[in-house]
């Protein structure tokens, strides 16, 4: 399995474009897979300069219904006229953040809530024997404090986001399992324990981001709640690549617990598993 970082908030080179956001490229089991699609169309930008065809994508899909991992949508829909491209059924419903400018909407674009290659799911959905979808998450453990900023609506009001519109996606190959991870607003501890009830075992990688940086203020998660996050992880059997809304203070203090098992990606990357 090969996995290309198509958007990140850094990058790797100076031939890549960045921007607040995060995209995919999977090449698994001969298939091609997208996962997430930046928040522009700039994605397309650094998968031409890797030398992949997006128009070939088999079958795409958005972690969850905020603007910087679906805006680029669009612009799939109109390289590729085929694959379908799953989406929660929530992913559509309003999401918003609270700048230092106010509320500001941060969520897809309803004019694609209709579209017909959209697949709407909930739960756990089995697409094949080696694609599993899934948003059930119920465990609490250290759940991003960034999450206080971001709401839905409800009855006309502003109330904290749930986060029931987003998803994590496992990727099987052979005898490895991937778990990909948009933000982890459910909180990457729990996201990973799910998945690990669903595969009998802890996934072999985790690959996304973590959530421990907010946009919104600027600021990282305290210290101690990122090496609570650290501890947590050290207890399974997964490498983690990180990325986003991890946030760079954040991926050094968890460099401090995890070592090697962890690194960090930007656009352009490259990795195998």
């Amino acid at each position: 399995m090969r996995i290309f970082t198509l958007m990140e908030d850094t990058v790797c080179a100076p031939d890549f474009a960045c921007e607040h956001g995060l995209s995919f490229f999977i090449e698994t089991g001969g298939r091609k897979l997208l996962f997430d699609m930046g928040q522009t169309d700039l994605f397309l930008k650094n998968a031409e300069t890797l030398g992949i065809d997006l128009s070939a994508v088999d079958m795409a899909f958005v972690s969850h219904g905020h603007y910087d991992h679906g805006g680029g949508l669009t612009a799939f829909l109109a390289i590729n006229d085929h694959a379908p491209v799953y989406v929660h059924e929530k992913a559509f419903e309003p999401h918003f953040s609270h700048k230092p400018e106010g509320i500001k909407d941060i969520g897809l674009d309803m004019a694609l809530a209709a579209n017909p290659r959209l697949r709407c799911v909930s739960g756990v959905t089995q697409i094949d024997e080696t694609l599993t979808l899934f948003s059930d998450i119920t465990g609490t453990d250290c759940v991003p404090a960034g999450n206080r900023t971001l709401y839905e609506r409800e009855s006309g009001a502003y109330v904290p986001d749930r986060f029931l519109h987003e998803q994590s996606l496992i990727v099987r190959e052979g005898d490895k399992a991937v778990l990909f991870t948009g933000c982890a607003h459910r909180g990457v501890v729990n996201i990973c324990a799910r998945a690990k009830e669903l595969l009998g075992r802890d996934p072999d990688v985790v690959i996304g981001g973590m959530h421990l940086f907010s946009p919104s203020t600027g600021k990282s998660e305290p210290d101690e709640n990122i090496r609570a996050v650290a501890e947590r992880l050290a207890d399974t059997n997964s490498r983690y690549y990180t990325c986003h809304c991890t946030g760079p203070h954040a991926y050094d203090v968890l460099r401090e617990t995890l070592g090697a098992r962890i690194a960090f990606l930007s656009a352009g990357s490259i990795i195998e598993v």
